[in-house]
């Protein structure tokens, strides 16, 4: 991701380009962190659905078939949303089911990505500094990785224990004993079940997946430097078209390199789901002996449950992420 004068500004939509009324007073910082909240928000409200289809199957351990997975979490969101007194579903409790979570998930993402990009700024400003570099384009692939790196993990360290939350809400019934009731009584009964520690379950798988991020954003920040110098070879060498990308040219960059990066990585995402719900079972396990577990228990395959309606979720939604990330940069100047 790149911003600062330097920068192509977005392209419009499918293969034309275009310009939006732009603000040219927004520090940079502040834009990705503007700009990456609002991608966040927007996309995270309109995936939840998805996001606790696929929690609930990283969260099966039976060795039932994926499509017997989701058909049983459908019966069990039916059965929690008929009405007792006349046996029709409920509508509004079926959406308040569906949507359990959605408030740790949207404080979450949004927080997340908002931070991610602003460190991710702030560490390839410093990599800039400390490599002598004057713009982004003189970066190389390892400059990209590493300031990833940093940014994916100082943003996991800060947000875990909202995932925590929104995990363990999302694996229980509204009305289940011990249910959180909100993202506030979630945080009062994890310090005082388990103290600080309860809020970074599964932090160290989330430290090794943030390899995932890492290399997702690295992938897309080398896919739009590849096509903006496809452009610029199409283009005379003075006309700004050929520095703008269209908004095709962004799902391509933010697909290719999301669905590469997940494919890879997808087995910490279950994992850290396992270890971050373990006090519901009372069995505190450490990576490798969950892992060793899941494997005897419920073979290879457990490590990849859900990846399928993972993929469905995070692909539209990281295009939808980016595109409004990069329109939304243009817009504040950027």
């Amino acid at each position: 991701m790149t911003v600062g004068p330097a920068v192509p500004e977005a392209g419009g939509v499918g293969g034309t380009t275009g310009t939006i009324k732009t603000l040219k007073t927004v520090p940079s910082k502040t834009v990705e962190a503007v700009a990456g909240l609002s991608a966040g928000f927007c996309t995270t409200l309109l995936a939840h659905p998805l996001d606790f289809v696929k929690l609930r199957l990283q969260l099966d351990t039976t060795s039932a078939s994926q499509q017997q997975a989701v058909g049983r979490i459908y019966r069990t969101l039916v059965a929690a949303s008929t009405d007792a007194a006349t046996g029709q579903v409920s509508v509004p409790r079926f959406l308040g089911n569906v949507y359990r979570g959605v408030g740790p998930n949207l404080l979450g993402s949004t927080s997340a990505w908002a931070l991610y990009f602003y460190f991710y700024r702030q560490y390839k400003n410093l990599v800039l500094q400390y490599a002598d570099l004057d713009r982004d384009s003189s970066l190389q692939s390892w400059h990209y990785l590493l300031s990833a790196f940093a940014a994916g993990w100082t943003t996991s360290v800060l947000t875990n224990p909202i995932w925590v939350i929104k995990t363990r809400m999302i694996s229980t019934q509204r009305t289940a004993p011990g249910a959180y009731r909100s993202v506030l009584h979630g945080l009062r009964q994890i310090y005082t079940e388990e103290g600080v520690l309860g809020y970074y379950r599964g932090l160290t798988p989330a430290l090794f997946n943030v390899a995932q991020g890492a290399v997702q954003l690295s992938l897309y920040d080398i896919f739009k430097r590849h096509l903006v110098d496809r452009n610029n070879s199409n283009t005379a060498a003075d006309d700004p078209a050929g520095q703008r990308l269209t908004t095709l040219q962004y799902f391509y960059a933010s697909s290719t390199s999301k669905m590469l990066s997940t494919g890879v990585f997808y087995p910490l995402q279950v994992v850290r789901s396992r270890l971050q719900v373990v006090h519901h079972t009372h069995r505190l396990q450490s990576v490798t002996a969950l892992c060793a577990d899941m494997y005897r228990r419920e073979g290879l395959r457990a490590f990849y449950k859900g990846l399928l309606t993972n993929l469905l979720r995070v692909v539209p939604a990281t295009c939808t992420t980016f595109l409004i990330y990069e329109k939304m940069k243009e817009y504040l100047g950027a």
